[in-house]
């Protein structure tokens, strides 16, 4: 009998193999494919609980299994086209490895933005990387993209290598007469094993968001894909207690229901706020920043001040419009200005932004500043050939402090001003150029952030991170020392009202997250806030306050009248909190509620996510329902207050 082409164990390929042989190695490289990516997507059960029942941790195995087989659908999807190409066999299976290389590169990345930031590749990524202006909030140095690079070009190349081997054995099977194994069989392996699997996976997900056997849902619930989630339908927790969604269909922003006028007799102050991005609440000390340490000796210092999110959007978004986060889509589709610029220039004051970030990402460009000209807002710095001169932002800061500087000797001091600065070195990856806290990095590696397990290697990241960051604070304090000591000088008609704070915070693995848009703990949205000005009382104020006070107080501080603040702002006045009170944060897909009971977390969409109840260090609440009923007034005023400023689209 001759030798069949195919016999040899290494030898290439030579005649073309019949069309079932593509169709069962293609198979084959799929669940080749779905495995390696089970085995990546393990990382996103790092931190399980380590007291979790036996039968979770099987159960969480085969949701972790489920989830990557309904992703793994997407590149199957392009397995099935590549083998209805009219193209030679061999780049059948280099196609196929490159998309079985794309996805568990995919893959891969999403567990690292997961361990960091707590998201998937969603939409809060695809807005991050679409954006203009977004590289400013996210830095990737040249190790992460050779790294990507490497792990794509290794698993496509071992992909082929596999594709090749099953090609030529599974050829030598149909040309002898012999089937495949039963266990290769795509139909036998789908309808046997992988969609009954899927289906009891999912089934048991919904049986336990209908019963609210929270730890089935906290042990899964960082897994991407589709949920069955029946109570959302149902669920009395859900439906009963915040009745509409968040975000109602159909619905567009009607806002200001009340349009807040200053009165021309007020002797109309200049305005400054300051704000250092990430700039948590802990961060602020003689020997961090003593600038503005000795700047809180004048001033008033609230002790209990929350941001109004754990993001820059949906901070400024609170402290410029004294809204909650549930509106932003709305404010950005529509592009309406905050009534505290509107109300400003009608009184005659000269609005500036300068900004180390790019104001561009997030759109506040089309949102908070759209009302003015281009020239009004400075957040690009270049150099004679029309290039950034710079992308660190330790740098930008300084020529935001040199600009702020320029503009305040040029300028005409009788005309009031309201100016608004934005330093960005305390952000990722928290440029500086050099501080007194040490052991610090020298660049922050995002890969390392992702995936050094807990332990003492992981304390040690942390420190140095924390280092990192506390110098980056540090330099940013001498920047804001500038801006004050500028000010000072600067020959107003008036004593400024200055304030001084942060737009969320950040965290350094205390509750195992880094970075700020993961949570809702004090880490992330508890932040330094300083005001002084004319008639505010030096000192310390314990009662709790937020973001969301601030425009309303300093129109009220400029003339306003209180009792029109209910028809423009969600807030209180920071003269007069309450000694307790509900705040509200915003984020990508969430709401945050900080209650007696604990932190709820309310989703904006609530097919995509159940309702949760957290303590402080962001651990789940056992018997969620009841926390629910305790708070269920005060969180039926927080879903009214989404939408109060809402009425029926007109198409």
């Amino acid at each position: 009998m001759p030798r069949l082409p195919f016999s040899s164990p290494v030898a290439p390929l030579k005649a073309v193999p019949p069309r079932p042989a593509l169709v069962y190695a293609s198979f084959q490289l799929w669940l080749l494919m779905v495995v390696g990516g089970a085995l990546v997507g393990s990382l996103w059960l790092v931190r399980e609980p380590a007291d979790l029942a036996p039968w979770i941790r099987i159960y969480t195995a085969f949701s972790l299994i489920s989830s990557v087989l309904i992703l793994g659908l997407v590149p199957g999807s392009l397995f099935a086209i590549a083998l209805r190409l009219r193209i030679p066999w061999r780049w059948i299976g280099t196609l196929q490895a490159m998309a079985g290389g794309a996805f568990l590169i995919l893959l891969y990345t999403d567990t690292v933005v997961f361990r960091i930031m707590r998201y998937h590749l969603n939409e809060t990524f695809v807005n991050l990387v679409m954006t203009e202006g977004s590289g400013d909030a996210l830095v990737l140095g040249p190790y992460i993209w050779v790294t990507a690079a490497l792990v794509f070009l290794t698993a496509t190349f071992m992909q082929m290598l596999f594709w090749n081997w099953r090609v030529k054995s599974e050829s030598e099977r149909i040309l002898v007469g012999r089937r495949s194994r039963l266990l290769l069989r795509p139909a036998f392996v789908s309808l046997v094993f992988l969609m009954p699997l899927v289906v009891l996976e999912k089934a048991v997900w919904g049986a336990a968001e209908w019963t609210g056997e929270t730890e089935v849902l906290a042990a899964t619930s960082g897994l991407p894909g589709l949920k069955i989630r029946p109570s959302q339908i149902a669920d009395p927790v859900g439906a009963g207690l915040l009745g509409e969604h968040l975000r109602p269909a159909n619905t567009e922003i009607a806002w200001p229901q009340i349009q807040p006028v200053i009165p021309p007799d007020q002797g109309n102050p200049d305005v400054l706020i300051c704000v250092l991005d990430s700039w948590r609440q802990d961060a602020l000390g003689p020997k961090l920043t003593p600038n503005l340490h000795a700047f809180a000796q004048n001033a008033r210092s609230f002790e209990d001040h929350l941001s109004s999110g754990n993001a820059t959007r949906f901070g400024l978004l609170g402290m410029l419009y004294g809204l909650h986060g549930s509106y932003w889509e709305y404010i950005l589709e529509q592009g309406v200005p905050p009534v505290l610029v509107t109300a400003l220039v009608a009184a005659g004051y000269e609005v500036r932004v300068f900004s180390a970030a790019s104001m561009s990402f997030p759109e506040f460009k089309l949102t908070a500043w759209s009302s003015l000209d281009p020239g009004q807002v400075t957040d690009r710095f270049l150099d004679g050939e029309g290039r950034p001169r710079t992308r660190r932002s330790d740098v930008k800061d300084v020529l935001v402090a040199e600009a702020f500087e320029q503009w305040l000797a040029e300028r005409d001091s009788e005309q009031p001003f309201f100016c608004f600065v934005l330093l960005d070195s305390p952000h990722q990856p928290y440029f500086n150029p050099g501080g007194p806290y040490q052991p610090a990095l020298e660049n922050l590696n995002y890969i390392d952030l992702g995936t050094t397990p807990p332990g003492p290697e992981q304390e040690q990241l942390s420190e140095e991170v924390h280092n990192t960051y506390r110098n980056a604070v540090h330099h940013s304090d001498a920047v804001a020392g500038r801006l004050l000591a500028a000010l000072d000088e600067y020959e107003g008609e008036a004593e400024p009202l200055v304030i001084v704070t942060g737009d969320h915070g950040e965290e350094f693995g205390e509750h195992g997250y880094w970075g700020h848009t993961s949570n809702f703990t004090p880490a992330q949205v508890a932040v330094p806030f300083l005001m002084s000005g004319p008639g505010i009382e030096v000192g310390v104020e314990s009662r709790p306050t937020s973001h969301l006070d601030v425009s309303s107080t300093l129109l009220e501080c400029l003339g306003v009248n209180p009792e029109h603040r209910a028809g423009y702002s969600l807030g209180q006045s920071l003269f007069d909190p309450p000694k307790q009170r509900v705040r509200v944060m915003g984020a990508w897909a969430h709401l945050g509620v900080w209650t007696t009971s604990g932190i709820f977390s309310l989703p904006l969409i609530p097919e995509r996510d159940f309702l949760t109840v957290y303590d402080s260090d962001w651990h789940p609440m056992l018997d969620r329902e009841a926390h629910f009923e305790e708070q269920r007034e005060a969180l039926g005023i927080v879903a009214g207050e989404c939408r109060r400023f809402l009425r029926v689209r007109e198409d």
